[in-house]
């Protein structure tokens, strides 16, 4: 049995050098389970379902791919036939965006859990002789716990608009399958 005393004497007797070696593997082999905790969205999904102001045409065949990498996200959408890609950086800076009507402005992505957490933001003109309105847009990506689901939750607003605070578009849900 070790007496109290003498866990000081063993401390002194452990190099210096093995010490830093070790720490430094516990270091690693926790950067690594954080790493394994982050969800890759990388894949093609295939429109399944939708809830809220998303009305899904039956027939209509509507697709999405995500490519993912440490510092970015690109995401191709196809919907009846028109194609739109953008690529937001994962490191909370900005990306080039352009709407599916052709409205350009901002995206950024960030991982939060086991969720991606889009926001575009884009000036539009809503009517030929109106004024421009900015329109951002918030996703909260989740998938399920077999990677087969992936689920789009989406809610837009005007910010410096005089309409904003007020709910202009209802939240709505997306549901793809993984192909």
């Amino acid at each position: 049995m070790l007496r109290p005393g003498r866990y000081k004497s063993l401390v002194k007797r452990i190099p210096y050098s093995i010490s830093v070696a070790c720490f430094a593997a516990v270091l690693l082999v926790s950067a690594g389970i954080v790493e394994a905790d982050k969800p890759d969205f990388s894949g093609s999904y295939t429109l399944t379902g939708s809830k809220g102001a998303f009305k899904r045409e039956i027939g209509k065949v509507w697709t999405l791919k995500a490519s993912q990498t440490e510092s970015a996200i690109e995401v191709t959408r196809v919907t009846e036939g028109h194609q739109n890609t953008y690529k937001c950086p994962l490191n909370g800076g900005e990306g080039r965006y352009s709407s599916p009507g052709g409205a350009s402005g901002t995206c950024k992505a960030r991982l939060k859990g086991k969720n991606l957490l889009l926001e575009t933001l884009v000036m539009t003109r809503p009517q030929p002789n109106g004024p421009m309105v900015q329109v951002h847009t918030r996703e909260r990506w989740e998938l399920s716990t077999d990677l087969k689901t992936l689920t789009i939750k989406s809610d837009v607003d005007f910010p410096g608009s005089p309409v904003n605070g007020f709910q202009l578009v209802e939240p709505w849900t997306e549901i793809y399958k993984r192909n």
